[in-house]
């Protein structure tokens, strides 16, 4: 009877001890089957965090979404961002913060202070009392404060400390676990590689806008020298008209006695005054600035105008201008001002290129999906080993310094910019050509 007493003993104890081990094993489990499902809940987070984060590229929104998120998944109240104030700065500062108090602390945190080491060499989130221990006078820590009982998230990119995140006023639970920090660290990663895309769009963008302000300005000063130089040959053609009304008024001076005579000089004076007012309002309506905005235009309508302010020099230079237009020519969409700008410097191009004299054929067709302009002359024609590198900025063949040689760079972007392409060649029986194509418009 004892035996089998002592057997009944043995075998409640082991079941006891069994029933134990069970409960810890279960307890266990559950811990690391809650751990688990923690950290796929985590991971399925940050790659919908990532995916946002890589979607935007406003600096302030990214930064903004940064700490509510941090603050929101760890069940923390308040949050600080340090970064650099700018690319050259040599100091942390606070860049914005969130939770109780929106007031930033005060003070900076040098990127190479001995904090600013430990953090970057240690690449994890640190306890705030961790660094206290090992910085026990350190004033930088003063500056942490939004974090006084939290956590520091370096930010690592390219193996440089680009910044922190301080984090602190825990309310889910009394401290920081385990999977906080990694969550934080993880998110962060992420954080600061979407960042500095952000920052790299942001500084695409300006160099792209003071490009094109660039580009605009080149435009303009290359604009007013074609004006200079065509307003001085044109101060010419209005010397001569003036001359013939002075003539002719003295005449009429004369001959008062002869009211037939007398008209028919004042005639001729009207004459030259329309004349003269011609070549005025040609030349104002030229010079006004205008915004460049596109519209539906007709090439030839343009190559008329600019032709008709220059048509005096150029039969002053002996030269004949000749015009073929296509006669169901498409129109294009363009500037007009801009476009009168390209065709006078190729008008005045080609009018240097004769200065003894020749012949200017303008023909303007439709090639394909393309509305094309073609200027050749009987000059001298371009030197092959300068065919290459005509639209270069201050490119010029003038030996008297004259020209800029900016005039054909600034008419290749004008094209350019219309979606088209200006080329350069030689004609087969001598002279030069420029080819300017546009986009026809297709009336969509």
């Amino acid at each position: 009877m004892k035996r089998d007493s002592n057997a009944k003993k043995r075998a409640r104890q082991a079941v006891e001890m069994l029933g134990s081990t069970i409960d810890v094993k279960i307890s266990e489990l559950t811990k690391s089957n809650r751990q688990l499902r923690r950290k796929i809940f985590d991971l399925h987070t940050i790659f919908e965090i990532t995916r946002d984060f890589n979607s935007v590229l406003n600096y302030e929104t990214l930064v903004d979404s940064f700490l509510l998120t941090s603050l929101g998944q760890v069940g923390a109240s308040r949050a600080a961002l340090y970064l650099p104030t700018t690319s050259l700065a040599d100091h942390f500062s606070v860049a914005i913060v969130k939770g109780i108090s929106d007031d930033p602390p005060d003070g900076k945190i040098s990127i190479v202070s001995p904090l600013s080491e430990h953090l970057h060499a240690q690449s994890r989130p640190l306890l705030i009392a961790e660094l206290r221990q090992i910085f026990p006078e350190s004033d930088e820590l003063t500056t942490l404060s939004v974090a006084e009982d939290g956590i520091i998230i370096p930010l690592i990119f390219k193996e440089k400390l680009k910044g922190f995140l301080a984090i602190g006023g825990k309310v889910t639970s009394p401290g920081f676990v385990g999977e906080d920090m990694e969550f934080l660290s993880v998110l962060a990663n992420q954080f600061i590689v979407a960042l500095e895309n952000a920052r790299l769009y942001e500084s695409e963008k300006n160099v792209l806008k003071e490009l094109r302000l660039a580009q605009k300005q080149l435009v303009q000063t290359e604009r007013a020298a074609a004006i200079g130089e065509l307003s001085a040959k044109i101060a010419h053609e209005v010397n001569n008209p003036l001359s013939i009304i002075t003539n002719y008024l003295t005449l009429c001076r004369r001959n008062l006695t002869d009211p037939v005579k007398t008209v028919e000089y004042l005639e001729i004076t009207q004459n030259e005054i329309v004349r003269i007012a011609r070549i005025v309002r040609q030349l104002m309506e030229f010079n006004t600035p205008h915004e460049s905005a596109k519209e539906r235009l007709d090439v030839r309508d343009i190559v008329d105008e600019i032709v008709s302010l220059v048509e005096w020099q150029m039969a002053d230079s002996k030269i004949e201008i000749t015009r073929e237009y296509q006669s169901d020519l498409s129109p294009v969409i363009g500037s007009a001002e801009q476009l009168k700008q390209v065709f006078l410097n190729l008008l005045i191009n080609a009018k240097e290129a004769m200065p003894d004299g020749g012949q200017l054929h303008i023909n303007a067709e439709k090639r394909e999906e393309k509305v094309v302009v073609i200027f050749c002359d009987t000059g001298p024609g371009i030197p092959l080993e300068h065919l290459s590198k005509i639209f270069e900025p201050f490119f010029t063949t003038r030996g008297d310094n004259s020209g800029t040689g900016l005039g054909l760079s600034v008419c290749f972007g004008i094209i350019a910019e219309h979606g088209g392409k200006i080329t350069a060649g030689n004609n087969k029986v001598g002279g030069a050509c420029f080819e300017v194509l546009l986009p026809a418009d297709k009336g969509e």
